[in-house]
């Protein structure tokens, strides 16, 4: 089961930028999701922010949240922009 691709809620084919940036960015986008910030530029890290927020899966968000421990300013900054751009991602508050 852990090895199995995220879910997507939309059809994903192979020349999609979604596919694309999940493959090329592979490393640092799972160092991202896991809070391990370091070797990821500032340009970068907040193209992944973008790119969560756009195009991630609930499990990408829901990881990245988790990632922030006790950080609550950043956990309800991301769970707003999420609200506000991605009305089809349901989080548990």
């Amino acid at each position: 089961m852990e090895n199995e691709p995220n879910k997507l809620p939309y059809e994903e084919n192979p020349e999609s930028f979604g596919r694309w940036f999940r493959e090329a960015a592979k490393d640092k986008w799972e160092k991202y999701l896991r809070g391990d910030e370091k070797g990821i530029s500032i340009e970068e890290r907040d193209t992944m922010r973008k790119f969560l927020v756009e195009q991630g899966t609930k499990e990408e968000i829901e990881s990245k949240l988790d990632s922030f421990g006790f950080n609550l300013l950043a956990d309800e900054a991301l769970r707003e922009e999420v609200k506000a751009k991605r009305p089809d991602i349901k989080l548990d508050w």
